[in-house]
């Protein structure tokens, strides 16, 4: 059945109520009282998102890249963010969609939408001045049981990662420099100044010694 109510707000709103005459009369009391039109429960929200701060958060997610083994991270904005909007496109990676944390892989609600991207565990520090530096509040690391486990996950996958990596990188195929050594499989910088981290301790290069790095990972 169909009734027009005046909401607390001042506003007509037709709703269709079922159920028992004692229930559709709680309900329209409701409404009455408490109840919102579209249009004011739509300002409403916006009012209460604009209250918060706007803040970068933080998740581990439970895989890797299996490209260089590293744990990735969920980063994305909360509160505020409407201001920040082209200063948030202007950093790179950040896109409008659904949130990724720890506690939204067991969610089975809709994920909020948000400003979010992944990044490399290495990559953390500068993505957190990068924020503070359009006006992030604060940073804000997702801490629970769904994040821990999550945590544990890559830690593991990471660690099953480096040891089948150390296996290969004892070969023939690999430079001489390396033979022995744990790495990210990455090489750093340009013609005359490049360096990688082996055992997580900066070697730099000569050029020559770089392209062996590059040819080798070509071959991978």
């Amino acid at each position: 059945m169909k009734y027009t109510i005046l909401m607390s707000c001042g506003h007509q709103v037709t709703v269709d109520l079922g159920g028992k005459n004692s229930e559709r009369e709680r309900k329209i009391k409701y409404f009455e009282t408490q109840g919102l039109c579209k249009e004011c429960y739509k300002k409403e929200m916006q009012e209460l998102k604009a209250s918060k701060p706007f803040v970068l958060n933080a998740s581990v997610l439970p895989y890797i890249s299996e490209k260089n083994g590293s744990i990735l991270l969920s980063l994305w904005f909360e509160g505020n963010t409407r201001p920040y909007k082209d200063k948030i496109k202007l950093l790179g990676g950040y896109r409008w969609r659904e949130k990724t944390s720890a506690t939204d892989f067991y969610s089975v609600e809709r994920r909020p939408l948000c400003w979010n991207k992944i990044i490399e565990e290495d990559q953390l520090k500068d993505e957190i001045a990068k924020a503070i530096s359009i006006g992030a509040e604060s940073v804000i690391p997702e801490q629970n049981l769904f994040s821990f486990a999550h945590y544990q996950i890559a830690l593991e996958a990471k660690k099953a990662w480096i040891e089948t990596h150390k296996q290969s990188s004892e070969s023939s195929d690999v430079p001489d420099f390396l033979k022995g050594h744990e790495w990210n499989h990455k090489l750093y910088g340009k013609t005359g100044s490049y360096a990688i981290y082996p055992d997580g301790e900066k070697m730099t290069l000569t050029d020559e010694q770089a392209a062996e790095v590059k040819k080798y990972l070509e071959k991978e």
